[in-house]
């Protein structure tokens, strides 16, 4: 019986659309937030907290799509490997 793990495929391929919208959201939102600032000083907190964190949160999606995606091949590697019956 041969499975590709098509749905885990799906999945990872789900959350690293989602992963890619979030950074480019993020992107846009800390330049957005910039030029709205009241203050240099608070320009600068946006630009050096503020975005790294915000970054790092929106890219969880796709290191999440790219375990996935290494559970899959991982799989499929194995059952490759295994006897013919």
């Amino acid at each position: 019986m041969e499975n590709s793990y098509r749905a885990l495929r799906l999945w990872s391929m789900v959350l690293r659309i989602i992963g890619i919208l979030s950074v480019l959201s993020v992107v846009l939102g800390v330049i957005i937030a910039m030029f709205q600032a009241p203050s240099f000083a608070d320009a600068l907190t946006i630009l050096f907290i503020v975005g790294p964190l915000g970054a790092l949160l929106a890219t969880w999606p796709i290191a999440l799509g790219q375990g996935l995606e290494a559970i899959a091949d991982v799989a499929e590697y194995a059952q490759a490997q295994q006897p013919r019956r």
